[in-house]
């Protein structure tokens, strides 16, 4: 499989590059490895939070209802909101926070992608056009969860780089090809293995 790097340069300099992949729309092919824009990227990211503020929600009526289980209300008793049977506002968006730290550090460190770049055809990179490791996935997660105003950079931005890409040398890059690793992707090819017709 063929590295962002690797695409990138035999790009540029003009060699063939073979796609080995699912089949794309040429309009895709034409940006596929660019960096993205900041539309794409903000509902990538609206996506991203939208799936985490459900499963908070969810997992606020689960304990909710075990709550019941546990003490359970007895039938005289009248019905009145009680605060201790749901956590307050700032324990909610305390969780939310950690699990969407939790859910980008994992998704950007192992395969580079959330729902959301999923969705969008994007991919997280490292300035070498690979994969982010572990610690640089949780530093970005963590910068991008605590100031997510820093990706306003983008539209400012001539190489359409966020503050905490400038910043941790990472890149978001247009990436539609969904592989299984050794399996196929972008390929260079060999212009003396082509039949010339």
């Amino acid at each position: 499989m063929t590295s962002f790097r690797e695409y990138r340069e035999a790009m540029a300099s003009g060699q063939a590059v073979e796609y080995q992949g699912p089949l794309l729309p040429s309009d895709a092919l034409a940006f596929q490895g660019d960096r993205a824009g900041f539309v794409s990227r903000t509902v990538a990211a609206g996506i991203d939070v939208a799936l985490i503020f459900i499963l908070v929600l969810g997992t606020v009526a689960v304990f909710w209802m075990i709550s019941f289980i546990v003490d359970p209300m007895s039938p005289g008793t009248p019905v009145t909101p009680s605060s201790d049977r749901v956590p307050s506002v700032g324990i909610m968006i305390l969780y939310g926070y950690f699990l969407n730290w939790a859910y980008w550090t994992a998704c950007w460190a192992t395969t580079g992608r959330t729902v959301g770049n999923l969705v969008m055809g994007l991919r997280v990179i490292n300035y070498k056009g690979g994969r982010v490791r572990w610690v640089g996935a949780a530093v970005r997660a963590a910068f991008c969860t605590t100031f997510p105003i820093g990706l306003l950079w983008v539209i400012i931005s001539g190489a359409n780089r966020s503050v905490q890409d400038v910043v941790l040398r990472t890149s978001v890059i247009y990436d539609w090809a969904v592989t299984i690793p050794g399996f196929g992707g972008l390929k260079i090819a060999d212009p003396d293995s082509r039949s010339h017709e």
